[in-house]
């Protein structure tokens, strides 16, 4: 079997070719906002840190509760198989470039008509009934003449790469959200504790006050208001001890646990995390490298800019090559006979010549879509450099929030050693010394919420930083990077 060259398929096969370099749509460029050259608030200029930036709060559980939610969380897990699908995706596009081979095969019982457009029935030797069999292979190709197919493949990586860096932003905001969580349940343990010591004090308060009310020494209106005063420690008590088991069961929905997985763990004595003393915070431009958000939003406007492209070759001619080869008979004896042998060879053409205006639409539509996805990057950045400047003036407010909750719990601490001290030397009672010992428990929670908030804004100032994560890969296709 041979095939007949001619010039009419030599040119259909060679003049798309040499126009298959021209693409339509805007080329894009990425956008260049214009960016303040330092931080309105007062910051480190240190570059900043791209490892697992919670280590630095050295607690093991929170390291190992880490390392849990990032294999078994349910948002990450949904984000990782967005991205696997956009890569998927992607893949089908470029596939779509090459040329397409499919095979067929058939077996067909055929009754033709005799009144029909041929008169069977009057030509000698023709049977109305037959069988007819086919084998064969059939090939096309799309000539890509406007840069349609480069466009696709333009936007299906675009959007392949927003997917990775879309995990990367779930991933570095679920890690937040679970050390605030943590930190929020020390905090709340800590609440809890301080209120099962105040009972203690309060108790202890209405006892004595009610033996010099019995002893006539005081009123019985002190002696009630003391009780009044237990009574209420109690109700603290218990809300307080409610909220430290909320606050549990939040860390284990981040790390997508059931409760009896974890509640042991987490309800067993530990301490809220030490603050870092300083925060390295980098340049404000920096932003556009270091939060995936930003990036996902920038390849989002570049998927969209291609799909302009795809749009408006819609608008002209698909030129494709086509060509099948198979064998045809109507018996299976004479299916691979060399005189049953098929072809079809040749260039197609589709134009969509009138569509009531609906190609042009689509530009329209592909246009106003870009303009949102812009909108949308803009908006990215300006919400990022606002979440870095109140991170970072909370921060620095909450060190210093901090010094001062460490220095009143310092000096209450002064003033019970010496209450104490007078109370063995017989010159104070035992109510001086509980309501020392409340006024030092009420100072040392005070701390604890310090501690706690600075910690939060420590938290709250990596995330709006982008850190965590390394973003020399823009494709999001690492994990934090371990110091």
């Amino acid at each position: 079997m041979r095939l007949r060259s001619s010039p009419f398929l030599l040119s259909g096969a060679v003049l798309p070719l040499l126009l298959s370099g021209c693409a339509l749509g805007p080329d894009y460029e990425p956008p260049q906002p214009r960016i303040a050259s330092g931080w309105a608030g007062e910051a480190q200029a240190g570059a900043v840190a791209s490892g697992a930036w919670w280590q630095d709060l050295n607690d093991p559980m929170l390291d190992a509760l880490v390392d849990d939610m990032l294999t078994r969380n349910p948002d990450l897990r949904e984000a990782q198989a967005r991205l696997a699908e956009a890569r998927a995706n992607a893949d089908a596009v470029r596939g779509g470039r090459l040329p397409q081979v499919s095979t067929s095969t058939s077996a067909n019982q055929v009754v033709l008509s005799e009144n029909g457009q041929l008169p069977i029935g009057q030509i000698p030797g023709v049977s109305r009934d037959f069988g007819l069999f086919d084998v064969g292979f059939d090939a096309s190709w799309e000539i890509d003449l406007w840069g349609r197919q480069a466009r696709q493949r333009d936007a299906a990586d675009a959007r392949a790469q927003a997917a990775g860096l879309s995990v990367e932003a779930t991933r570095l905001q679920l890690i937040a959200e679970l050390a605030r969580a943590y930190v929020n349940m020390r905090l709340a343990q800590s609440d809890a504790a301080s209120a099962r010591e105040a009972l203690a004090q309060r108790q202890q308060l209405a006892e004595l006050i009610g033996l010099l009310a019995r002893a006539g020494e005081t009123g019985q209106i002190e002696a009630n208001r003391a009780q009044g005063e237990a009574d209420a420690a109690q109700l603290a008590l218990t809300g307080a001890q409610a909220s430290a088991r909320a606050a549990a069961l939040q860390v284990v929905r981040l790390v997508g646990a059931q409760p009896d997985d974890l509640l042991a763990r987490l309800e067993s004595a530990g301490a809220i995390p030490t603050p870092p003393g300083a925060i390295d915070a980098g340049l404000p431009s920096e932003l556009l490298r270091r939060r995936p958000d930003i990036l996902a939003a920038e390849r989002e406007l570049a998927a969209s800019s291609a799909d302009i492209g795809v749009a408006r070759a819609d608008q002209f001619p698909r030129l494709s090559l086509g060509l099948a080869i198979g064998q045809q008979a109507r018996a299976v004896t004479d299916l691979f006979d060399s005189e049953s042998s098929r072809v079809q060879a040749g260039p197609s053409l589709l134009w969509p010549i009138f569509n009531g205006g609906r190609a042009r639409a689509m530009v329209r539509a592909a246009d106003a879509r870009a303009q949102a996805a812009a909108a949308r990057y803009d908006a990215a950045v300006i919400g990022a450099l606002a979440d870095s400047e109140a991170a970072i003036n909370r921060y620095d407010r909450s060190l210093a929030g901090l010094s001062a909750a460490r220095a009143a719990a310092q000096r209450e601490e002064a003033a019970y050693q010496l209450v104490m001290q007078r109370q063995s030397a017989g010159e104070d009672d035992r109510l001086a010394l509980a309501r020392a010992a409340l006024a030092r428990l009420a100072s040392s929670q005070q701390l604890a919420r310090a501690q706690a908030s600075a910690v939060e804004s420590s938290i709250a100032l990596h995330k709006a930083l982008g850190g965590g994560w390394n973003p020399q890969n823009q494709q999001g296709e690492t994990t934090p990077q371990r110091p």
